[in-house]
């Protein structure tokens, strides 16, 4: 039986989607098979994944564009592997993630396992952050989550290996209306329904920052943040949780504030100031979104004002 199922959905990523399968099928642990979904490309992404000939490889393709979810959805319905690995088509691993992870899952009975994420920018040499440093988690061992603890350190970002059994048995899928949080969903529903995830301290993962991504596309991720977190408030098995309804309550709070930021940022680009000014007075978060991004806001605009004066 082939040990884990590698998914990754490809939308116009013909530029990096080569460096993400080759660090798949590189792996240390060698019982795996890929599955790449590409989600109607209009660029060459589908015939760069075909120059690849290692038979552990398979191309499905979408007719027209579906986005992430139901690209995953689709892949794991193909899956024959114990595990789901997630990999993003513009990012990589290391080439020990797999078998790493494995050996902790097996060994602590884990239905879940995610490992730290470095931060890259893309074209850079070096990883910029650490998830978990980020967040400011720090542990040396094998560390059990609980949903509160999932919610408040915003582990979604995590790329867990998942066994495939533990989302058959309990009708678990990707929600398909989710273009952005669809991750987060996900996670928390398998943690509700009694999933042991384990996270390690070391990063396996490489996430790779560009612009035109999906999570760059930041105005319209956190207004969709912002509307997932308000539903899953209004649900009933959240209700009866306090302490994880007390968590998201906190994590909305925080959404709103982020996605008036936005919004009004949004509105100066397009400069529509006037508009902008409105939007801001109306949403009095926006500017406790703003204070903490303040020194980089000014940092970045008087670099702008030097490149300008002295080219």
């Amino acid at each position: 039986m082939t040990k884990v199922s590698i998914i990754i959905p490809a939308y116009n990523t013909s530029q990096y989607i080569a460096r993400a399968i080759e660090s798949a099928l590189y792996q240390t642990e060698q019982n795996i098979e890929v599955l790449v979904v590409d989600d109607a490309s209009t660029d060459n992404t589908v015939e760069v994944v075909a120059n690849f000939t290692d038979p552990r490889l398979k191309l499905l393709v979408n007719e027209s564009n579906k986005g992430p979810s139901y690209s995953r959805n689709r892949a794991i319905k193909e899956a024959k592997g114990e595990w789901i690995a997630l990999l993003d088509s513009d990012d990589w691993y290391t080439p020990q993630r797999i078998e790493m992870l494995l050996q902790v899952a097996q060994r602590e009975n884990a239905d879940l396992i995610a490992d730290d994420i470095y931060f890259i920018q893309d074209g850079a040499d070096s990883p910029t952050n650490t998830m978990f440093i980020q967040q400011e988690i720090y542990f040396n061992k094998p560390k059990e989550i609980d949903p509160v603890y999932f919610v408040d350190y915003y582990l979604s970002v995590t790329k867990p290996l998942i066994k495939l059994n533990f989302l058959i048995q309990h009708g678990l899928e990707f929600n398909e209306d989710l273009r952005y949080e669809e991750d987060f969903v996900l996670f928390l529903l398998c943690l509700l329904k009694g999933a042991r995830f384990l996270i390690v301290p070391e990063p396996y993962y490489y996430y790779c920052n560009r612009v035109g991504s999906l999570v760059t596309e930041y105005m319209h991720f956190h207004e969709q943040a912002y509307k997932t977190n308000l539903y899953l408030l209004q649900q009933d098995f959240i209700k009866q949780n306090r302490k994880l309804a007390h968590s998201l309550s906190k994590r909305l709070t925080i959404m709103k504030q982020i996605r008036a930021f936005y919004r009004v940022r949004q509105y100066v680009k397009e400069r529509a100031f006037f508009t902008a000014l409105i939007e801001a007075i109306q949403n009095p978060t926006f500017f406790l979104a703003l204070w903490p991004r303040l020194p980089v806001i000014l940092k970045y605009q008087l670099s702008q004002r030097f490149q300008t004066k002295f080219s």
